[in-house]
């Protein structure tokens, strides 16, 4: 083949790569940007999330950050062409395994449905917006490789926490469900967020480091976006740490991706 056909291919190849990247920008429902992050929204916002942190204790924790955004692409799809279904006027749903995307769009139109007046409720075009920046919360804080819950765990940590928020799962027979030990790691962590304890700083980078070695990535990514959800704070000093932390487990887990 000569050096002109080679050229040429390669211009081909080039065109066609750069019409795929345009065509995924065009259809990508992303929104990186602040527009929607106002006084007036920050019910919707905390709403639409309470209905996504509601989904992920009833699916005893299971719900992974990629199925959030699959549901929530969804959603918004379904409100711009007008496609939503009836909510059903029944009290108690059952979550289905295997049908965990329809299960969360109902959470979240159900946690409207119940805190939103007719006079309260944003317009469509603002439903949207927020929902569009919450595929950005997304896209920012999960982590690689589809077992991901960095999103799920930091809300998490920011609603219970910050605001308060407590969802209790109950069994069939309307029995309460344990919660969750508490993580070694997130007990670590807290204690040297609330007291300034260096000790438990220590510990906390040493086991982390340690659980990063062993394979135990997730766990440290887990943990570490719990802690930043329930600090909520960009001048801390502990968030930066685990930012610093988090930066680390991450390229770990893309080393192991190959």
């Amino acid at each position: 083949m000569s050096k002109d056909r080679r050229r040429d291919r390669k211009r081909r190849k080039k065109k066609l790569a750069d019409k795929r990247q345009q065509a995924l920008r065009a259809d990508s429902l992303v929104y990186m940007g602040s527009k929607y992050q106002t006084e007036e929204l920050m019910p919707t916002w905390l709403h639409t999330e309470t209905g996504i942190y509601e989904t992920y204790v009833m699916t005893d924790r299971k719900l992974v950050d990629q199925t959030v955004f699959s549901a929530v692409e969804t959603l918004i799809r379904q409100l711009r062409a007008g496609t939503l279904p009836q909510l059903s006027d029944a009290d108690e749903i059952r979550y289905e395994v295997g049908r965990e995307e329809d299960f969360l769009i109902e959470n979240i139109r159900r946690s409207w449905a119940h805190r939103f007046t007719a006079e309260s409720k944003p317009s469509k075009d603002k439903l949207i917006g927020v929902l569009r920046s919450v595929l950005g919360s997304i896209k920012k804080v999960k982590s690689p490789g589809s077992g991901s819950q960095s999103y799920l765990q930091h809300i998490a940590g920011f609603l219970t926490k910050r605001l308060g928020i407590s969802v209790k799962a109950f069994s069939a027979e309307r029995k309460p469900l344990p919660e969750p030990e508490e993580d070694e790691l997130v007990r670590l962590g807290r204690q040297w967020e609330a007291d300034g304890d260096r000790d438990a700083r220590a510990e906390f980078l040493e086991l982390a480091s340690d659980l990063v070695r062993s394979g135990h990535t997730s766990r440290v990514l887990d943990g570490c976006h719990l802690l930043t959800g329930e600090i909520c704070d960009p001048n801390s000093e502990v968030a930066a740490e685990l930012c610093e932390v988090i930066t680390t487990a991450r390229k770990s887990v893309i080393t192991s991706m190959g």
